[in-house]
């Protein structure tokens, strides 16, 4: 019996020094070359480039869907469409991310990747054509398929974001940051494109449209190119896909269910959870459908043109980046500290001092905050409070759990992400359409 128990020890013991020189070995075929840096960097770019120009590209889809002038008592989707794009798009995010959860020890990191620029690809074509086709006499149609296409684009970005988490969570922090702050980083480009687009004047909104589409998709070939050259055929790296499957490998041999790694990594990053839960509820209530609602009280018509450009959209998104970018040097509060989550909690005053500013033209309460500069001012703080905690408690969310499971913690972040994206999105629909009713 003793020596059952002592042969039972040693084997133990063999099996968890296995364990570590496998991972050992496979840290250090991880090498994070600026090249490599540089990749996640467009890589954060390419996930959510094709949704900002959606959502951006407010001239063009005002043109499509505005009524011609001699029709009457037709339902206007060029006011409420982005509503429906922030609904219809956080829900395809979400379902994209659990897709990517449940395929990570069913498809190499390389296919999915791959896979999920292709079908960003082929989601942005026939946006693309639909720039070049009279829809003014089928716009309810245009609408529909325009969703459709959107939605399917959103499942290969979230696809694309989740794998990339997953993958960067095997480099150094640094990594993580800089695919991060590629997301903010999406949101300035954009902006700058639709500043450009009010200063040139001279682009019909179907140019403008098939301007934001042709970008879009020429970056996102850029960026599978460019993956698939640097990272995917590394050879100083010796394969990165064969590098997540030996952790795959490893953690279904020890746990024997996918299903039983995900609880185990979601009792883990509970508390992380919460925060980034409520950080992207809030920042999807929002940002962009509640606060694109917000006029200027400028008698300056030229600003009056760029004020959503300017004070929505590129300020939160310069914001969102400034925040990203300190969590390389600053990180506080402290891991699993208190708060984490009252920071996220009181994130949640900015939805009623929003709707104190000039919703609509005309103040919902009136006098608290009408003037320009206090509507810039809590677009700052939501823009830096977004980037600054999520990108600290993504970080967190890996560094909690052991080497053989960040892979899994990575994409599970990005649920996270998704699931409070998704109820953020819904309550600022209802709240949007609430307000559009009472103004």
């Amino acid at each position: 019996m003793e020596s059952d128990e002592v042969q039972q020890s040693i084997t133990e013991q063999l099996d968890k020094t296995d364990e570590n020189n496998t991972l050992n070995m496979a840290e250090e075929r991880v090498i994070c070359t600026h090249s490599v840096q540089m990749i996640f960097f467009l890589l954060g770019i390419c996930c959510l480039l094709p949704w900002n120009l959606f959502i951006t590209a407010k001239e063009y889809f005002q043109y499509k869907l505005s009524p011609p002038l001699n029709i009457t008592g037709h339902y206007d989707f060029a006011d409420t469409f982005e509503n429906y794009f922030s609904f219809v798009g956080s829900a395809a995010i979400l379902i994209g991310n659990l897709i990517n959860v449940a395929l990570t020890d069913k498809l190499s990191i390389g296919v999915r990747m791959i896979g999920a620029h292709i079908l960003m690809i082929a989601s942005l074509i026939p946006a693309l054509a639909l720039t070049l086709v009279d829809t003014s006499s089928a716009r309810l149609s245009f609408f529909v398929i325009t969703v459709i296409f959107m939605a399917i684009g959103n499942v290969g970005s979230s696809v694309l974001a989740g794998s990339s988490l997953g993958l960067s969570a095997l480099y150094p922090s640094r990594c993580m940051v800089l695919l991060l702050c590629g997301w903010s980083m999406s949101g300035i480009f954009t902006s700058l494109l639709s500043i450009f687009s009010i200063w040139s004047n001279h682009g019909s909104p179907m140019l403008i449209g098939s301007l934001y589409f042709t970008i879009s998709i020429l970056y996102v070939i850029v960026s599978c190119v460019a993956y698939y050259e640097v990272l995917h055929k590394s050879t100083r790296q010796e394969d990165q896909c064969q590098l997540l499957q030996e952790y795959q490998e490893y953690s279904i041999n020890v746990l024997r269910k996918k299903m039983d790694v995900v609880k185990n990594v979601f009792y883990e990053t509970i508390y992380y959870a919460t925060v980034l839960f409520v950080v992207n509820f809030v920042t999807l209530v929002c940002f962009p459908a509640l606060a694109s609602l917000t006029k200027s009280n400028s008698d300056n018509t030229t600003w009056n043109e760029y004020f959503l450009p300017v004070c929505l959209f590129l300020n939160f998104n310069v914001s969102d980046l400034i925040g990203r970018s300190v969590t390389q040097k600053l990180r506080w509060p402290k891991a699993e500290h208190g708060l984490l989550v009252l920071f996220a909690v009181g994130r949640i005053a900015l939805i009623p001092a929003l709707l104190c500013c000039n919703v609509a033209s005309r103040p919902l309460v009136e006098g608290l905050m009408p003037d320009d500069f206090g509507f810039a001012f809590l677009i700052t703080v939501l823009g830096f409070s977004n980037g600054y905690l999520i990108n600290l408690c993504t970080i967190y969310c890996s560094a909690k759990v052991n080497d053989e499971w960040k892979e899994t913690a990575g994409a599970l972040s990005a649920v996270y992400q998704c699931v409070g994206v998704v109820s953020g999105s819904i309550f600022s629909f209802f709240i949007a359409r609430t307000v559009l009713s009472v103004v």
